[in-house]
């Protein structure tokens, strides 16, 4: 190789070396993120109202993107910071600090929920006695799910649902109390709200202060300030959307997602902005908040082998490997939040569109949309 040779494939390499530098630091997305960004567009062309995607890798760095609108009418659109309801990845957040209580030892995954509930609602559950925390946590506790009762989900959908007149116990016993048992404790997961709703009835007899503000003081603790819990945010919030009629035609239902989320307790209620909700999965997965040992039970504390801990999903599945996290899905909101410990990688997608009651089409452009995202990021 003569020099003149040698000194162009220096320059080449400065100049290569350069070019990722500069897609690193956030002057250009490395052009995954690029390719990524044109998949939102997509969806917000197709359905979708609007979307805010956040994705941290090793490789290509941290980065978010936006597409579509935050406010139909208004033409707005989605912003970074937005802060949105994420539906049942609130059930994480509650897991999160019921763990940390056991952490506290001030609870045990293995004290039965007859320790802690009135004798009413252990009596008008079915084998009530003999469940235990860990089966609330793992879903594998047997009670029906209050949200499925077809006649609460008739009006939860049709948007007629007067949550001001429901009590949380009359939620219990209009929906719950009476049902057969969907299998007994600890031997089968059946995924039901009705476990988190008792949970939070439960940490609000062990915290003097009750379990919103034991919830909402960890999450201060760690520095999310934009993170509430059930309690509408003072600002940067989204409209959000539905096709419960199913005619194409998107409704805005920001009234009843309100009314819902700020009602909700254990299961749902958590509005964050994606950044923050990013940070507290990411937080969890590194030690921030709960020793190796209990993180680990969430991870794993799952009697029953399916793809779920303690608050957590888990996953497996070609091509990443393995994710945990949780999901959420409403009559006008979506979101998913998941950790790739293989990988280190989060990904979180915030939609300020419901799957709920709406149009096979409708989830067919999410469902593409977060599809393509995962294949671009650890196939392509």
């Amino acid at each position: 190789m003569n020099k003149k040779h040698f000194v162009l494939i220096i320059l080449l390499a400065g100049l290569f070396s350069a070019s990722i530098a500069q897609e690193i630091s956030g002057n250009r997305p490395p052009k995954k993120y690029r390719k990524i960004q044109k998949y939102l567009h997509q969806a917000t062309r197709e359905n979708l109202a609007g979307v805010i995607v956040y994705i941290k890798s090793p490789k290509l760095g941290e980065w978010v993107g936006v597409s579509g609108y935050a406010d139909i009418d208004k033409k707005s659109p989605m912003q970074k910071d937005n802060i949105l309801s994420i539906a049942s990845i609130g059930k994480m957040y509650n897991a999160v600090a019921v763990m940390k209580l056991v952490q506290e030892g001030r609870i045990r995954l293995e004290d039965k929920i007859a320790d802690y509930l009135p004798a009413e609602i252990i009596n008008n559950l079915p084998d009530a006695k003999e469940v235990t925390i860990r089966n609330l946590l793992g879903h594998t506790s047997g009670f029906a799910s209050y949200e499925f009762d077809p006649e609460l989900n008739k009006l939860y959908l049709s948007g007629q649902l007067k949550l001001d007149t429901l009590s949380h116990q009359d939620a219990l016993k209009r929906y719950v109390y009476g049902k057969a048992s969907m299998n007994k404790p600890g031997t089968k997961f059946y995924y039901s709200s009705t476990n988190y709703m008792l949970l939070a009835i439960i940490v609000d007899k062990i915290i003097p202060e009750g379990h919103a503000d034991y919830l909402r003081k960890l999450i201060s603790r760690l520095g999310l300030t934009n993170t509430y819990y059930r309690q509408t945010p003072p600002e940067k919030n989204v409209n959000y959307y539905g096709d419960l009629n199913q005619d194409h035609v998107l409704e805005n239902l920001t009234d009843q997602t309100f009314e819902t989320s700020n009602w909700f307790i254990g299961d749902d209620g958590v509005y964050a902005p994606i950044e923050e909700a990013a940070h507290f999965i990411q937080y969890l997965m590194k030690g921030s908040i709960l020793t190796q040992q209990y993180l680990n039970e969430m991870k794993t504390g799952n009697t029953v082998k399916v793809d779920t801990g303690l608050g957590l999903s888990t996953d497996k599945s070609f091509p990443y490997g393995l994710l945990y996290g949780h999901g959420g899905r409403g009559i006008a909101t979506t979101a998913d939040l998941y950790y790739f410990p293989r990988q280190d990688i989060t990904i979180a997608i915030f939609c300020n569109n419901g799957l709920r009651g709406s149009t096979p089409s409708v989830k067919k452009s999410y469902y593409k949309m977060r599809t393509k995202i995962v294949k671009k990021l650890f196939l392509f």
